[in-house]
């Protein structure tokens, strides 16, 4: 029922029983980052990133790095993987601004493959937080051993010596074997 909804300036919802929230403001642009790295001296970081353009654009805006995410388990549907949508963004960017992948991280393979599609480095949410729920800090502990056990591991059989050693021609892409 969309009778009641009153649309503010950029599309904010202002009826409190709304399924929206002010953080989701609509009308915020690229040049609102400058009003953030301006009020802060930590890094700032776009989470949410899925287009060689916006990570084009958060180059653009000063920003200190990116995170491709999806927002966890495609909130939005029919968003794409990370995986489908990092190598893109890696092209785009060529190197200029550290690139964070958030999502399907949770084996030593997914960390290789997210390294090889021109990732600086991975985020490890759900595996973080259910070893934290299951186990405290000496889950999480485990968790991190597994996780660098197994990229090591997909590292050798790969072989690849050192982390600077991966590169895309571990991805492929061919048609199956024949």
């Amino acid at each position: 029922n969309l009778r009641g909804l009153e649309a503010g300036a950029g599309s904010q919802v202002t009826r409190a029983n709304d399924i929206y929230h002010p953080a989701q403001d609509a009308s915020l642009t690229w040049r609102d980052m400058d009003w953030l790295r301006n009020n802060t001296r930590l890094p700032v970081i776009a989470k949410g990133i899925l287009t060689p353009g916006d990570a084009v654009n958060a180059l653009q805006a000063g920003l200190q790095g990116i995170t491709v995410s999806n927002h966890g388990a495609r909130s939005l549907d029919t968003v794409p993987a990370t995986a489908e949508v990092l190598e893109g963004i890696a092209d785009r960017l060529e190197g200029r601004l550290p690139i964070l992948v958030d999502g399907g991280i949770r084996r030593g393979t997914d960390v290789l493959k997210a390294l090889a599609l021109g990732a600086s480095a991975v985020l490890i949410g759900r595996p973080y937080v259910f070893a934290l729920a299951a186990a405290g800090a000496a889950g999480l502990e485990r968790v991190i051993e597994i996780l660098t056990m197994e990229l090591r591991m997909a590292m050798a059989l790969a072989g690849r010596p050192t982390l600077a050693s991966i590169d895309r021609s571990l991805i492929w892409k061919g048609p199956p074997y024949r």
